[in-house]
């Protein structure tokens, strides 16, 4: 690449922006999917016994993990957009699209 070449808008960081807006959108959703069966089966609603006392633990257990790894995510990519300069060179914007 040649300094004279033009430069355009990084694709890549503009998608990374793009996903980090629709992702925010959903973090809440993500991170309570199993809340709501972890409280059904802890709270003898759709099941009792030691058998459902075992499954509570579980999904108390995995729906904590879900949440620590959802709470990761934002940061991530985050940290991916500023690592991304806002102007490539117009090859290396074909070249993103391309997936090469």
């Amino acid at each position: 690449m040649s300094d004279s070449e033009p430069k355009v808008p990084n694709p890549r960081k503009a998608d990374l922006v793009k996903l980090r807006g629709d992702l925010a959108k959903e973090v809440d959703t993500f991170r309570n999917a199993l809340k709501r069966p972890t409280e059904d089966i802890g709270g003898d609603k759709v099941w009792v016994g030691k058998n459902a006392r075992a499954w509570h633990r579980e999904l108390e257990g995995r729906n904590r993990k879900l949440g620590d790894q959802v709470d990761k995510l934002l940061p991530v990519i985050d940290a991916a957009i500023r690592n991304e300069p806002d102007k490539v060179s117009a090859a290396e914007a074909r070249m993103y699209h391309h997936g090469v």
